[in-house]
């Protein structure tokens, strides 16, 4: 008896087969296009953190072109240890594996108690411990000297503070537990006040102290807690600004006290004393001569000792005064680009905590450039925070270049396109 072949049958197989077999494709195709995507990301924020770096290793030689040769050679061989270094930490941090270790490291369950004891103990052993290690500079505690290696350890600890920061607002809602955000919030913001309450206290750095604060604030805007709790804050915070002033006038004394009216003199009156506001009165200067295009790339007059260690704090004023109105527009847009993209990262991050997490490094990057631009243009008053990849100084390009390895690790393996 001769078999009889469904024909309805293996048609059915053939469709489902083929129907398959363009579910993997399509699958495939997704798939390509997601890895194009995390590589295109990389790339660019790649791109734009070493055009930074390079702008500012340009305006860092015009900057010490005022010195003798064995001065600059000495200053440039410095900064480029510290630019090498910084970028081997930079290379690692992207690696799956050096950047996964760091990753296993700061999520883990102790890390959060073990940094806010550990960096109270250590601003403490800075505040109290002999000068000849932790040396005063311009009026602040907070650096380590051995030899010829210093470090400011404030600056350093930002990465990680950010990391706490984030794993407090990340609780509950990546294990799903029942955390309000209102303990989250109570708890991210003693921290905070912790850590700014020392700086300012013990290590007399009220710059560092207000940076922490702008960061924890940027971060605290990003997360789920209802706008009904922030705006309450937000404009408790206008509100407290300008009558913080007169406040703080009648607290700080000698110094402080005398910057402060310093700042009000400038901003209130446009009286810049040539004395006592010294440094803000040369870089307006540098930035008004610069005009549109500037005076050219070592061509600049203030570095010639009318802004003292104008390659650090005032590094700003120098890249004006030589590259114009043109030259900042373009330095902006790259901070602004760079910001973008890692903000970008942060939305396609799979859980709360990178989210949180790389986020704030944008906030940390972004209020670090308002901040150093606000000095020097006179609207706000001197502190001592550094340009984000252009001002010279050890501490701050290690702890941007290791954020930023850390950007390019969770881009890689904790995205979702």
């Amino acid at each position: 008896m001769r078999r009889k072949i469904n024909f309805n049958n293996r048609a059915t197989d053939q469709v489902a087969i083929h129907n398959k077999i363009n579910e993997i494709n399509k699958e495939r195709e997704e798939e390509k296009k997601r890895k194009y995507i995390i590589s295109k990301r990389k790339s660019s924020i790649i791109a734009f953190f070493f055009i930074l770096v390079l702008i500012g290793a340009l305006n860092f030689i015009s900057s010490i072109s005022r010195f003798d040769n064995a001065k600059v050679v000495d200053k440039a061989i410095k900064q480029l240890s510290i630019l090498g270094l910084s970028l081997t930490i930079f290379t690692f941090m992207c690696t799956k594996k050096f950047g996964g270790f760091f990753n296993k490291i700061v999520r883990g369950k102790g890390f959060r108690a073990f940094f806010i004891l550990g960096s109270l103990a250590i601003f403490m052993i800075i505040a109290f411990g002999p000068s000849s290690i932790f040396p005063t500079v311009n009026g602040g505690k907070g650096w380590i000297r051995l030899g010829p290696l210093s470090l400011q350890i404030p600056e350093l600890l930002k990465v990680p503070f950010v990391i706490t920061i984030a794993g407090i607002f990340a609780r509950g809602k990546d294990t799903k537990e029942k955390i309000s955000y209102a303990k989250n919030l109570k708890v991210a913001i003693f921290y905070t006040l912790i850590f700014a309450v020392t700086i300012t206290a013990a290590l007399h750095d009220m710059g560092t102290a207000i940076h922490y604060v702008m960061i924890a604030a940027f971060m605290i805007f990003l997360t789920d807690i209802p706008n009904k709790v922030l705006y309450p804050i937000f404009f408790s915070l206008i509100v407290a600004i300008p009558i913080s002033f007169p406040v703080l006038l009648k607290i700080f004394s000698g110094y402080k006290q005398h910057r402060i009216k310093v700042y009000l003199e400038g901003i209130l009156h446009n009286n810049y004393d040539r004395v006592d506001n010294y440094q803000v009165y040369q870089s307006l200067i540098a930035f008004g001569t610069g005009g549109i295009f500037g005076k050219g790339m070592g061509n600049g007059v203030q570095k010639y000792n009318y802004i003292p260690e104008v390659e650090t704090d005032f590094a700003i004023a120098n890249l004006a005064e030589e590259t114009g109105f043109v030259g900042m527009f373009i330095v902006l847009f790259l901070f602004f680009t760079l910001f973008v993209l890692i903000m970008n990262v942060a939305v396609k991050s799979k859980n709360f905590f990178y989210q949180y997490l790389v986020s704030g490094i944008a906030g940390y990057i972004i209020t670090q450039v308002i901040i150093n631009i606000g000095v020097a243009i006179g609207l706000i008053p001197v502190f001592g925070i550094p340009l984000p990849f252009i001002s010279a100084g050890g501490s701050s390009i290690l702890a941007l270049s290791l954020s930023m390895g850390y950007v390019i690790y969770i881009n890689d393996s904790h995205t979702t396109d």
